[in-house]
């Protein structure tokens, strides 16, 4: 049934809005463009300094081998410990705002996914139709899954630059099908007061958007 679902899709919106602190796009937003790492970083610390710490921490057994993995957050990094031992920390060219964990391209296996602001939409290769274009270098927001296999946490897949910078997200099994969708709270990188909730569903080498609710003022 329609309606059901449409509420329980309101429901996780206003969740993902208010349950982890200020709405997004008061939190994030600044309609500022950066192209500095360092001047980003040092415009969040300043941001968290005005409000409480976006802080995260989670214990969770992502790669179904018995033992309870732990996953903090804290000021942009994000760090991954194995019997109290560190296994993976995220490098210090990235400011990390959210993560979730769950299976995400559904393919049975639960995934570490990062919410993250970096400069360049690419790595240190770019596709080759685009070797020869400047790249855009300014700070975006990514989306990035990874999987834990044998104590190392590997990449399976990274996006380019995101049209709209996603603050917040779940997984969830909307219509009961098997496979999770993709929750966003999703801001604009102009517009400090824009923000929308979108669906998403992954399509074997992305994620494809389901449909979308437009909460502007």
């Amino acid at each position: 049934m329609r309606f059901p679902r449409l509420v329980l899709v309101l429901l996780l919106a206003v969740g993902l809005l208010y349950c982890f602190g200020a709405r997004a796009p008061q939190q994030y937003g600044s309609g500022r463009e950066f192209h500095d790492l360092a001047a980003f970083k040092a415009y969040r610390m300043k941001l968290l300094e005005k409000q409480d710490s976006l802080m995260q921490s989670q214990q969770f057994d992502l790669d179904d081998n018995g033992s309870l993995e732990k996953f903090n957050l804290s000021n942009g990094m994000i760090t991954v410990r194995a019997s109290s031992r560190i296994i993976w920390q995220s490098p210090d060219d990235w400011w990390v705002n959210y993560f979730f964990l769950g299976d995400a391209n559904n393919d049975g296996m639960a995934e570490l996914n990062l919410l993250v602001w970096k400069e360049g939409s690419f790595g240190p290769y770019k596709p080759f139709w685009l070797e020869e274009e400047e790249e855009d270098t300014s700070i975006k927001n990514h989306l990035f899954i990874f999987k834990l296999v044998s104590d190392s946490i590997k990449p399976v897949w990274q996006s380019s630059n995101l049209d709209r910078p996603n603050y917040r997200a779940a997984l969830i099994d909307l219509n009961n099908d098997g496979e999770n969708e993709l929750l966003v709270t999703e801001g604009s990188y102009t517009d400090p007061t824009w923000q929308a909730i979108t669906l998403w569903k992954w399509n074997g080498w992305g994620f494809s958007r389901q449909g979308d609710r437009d909460l502007s003022g």
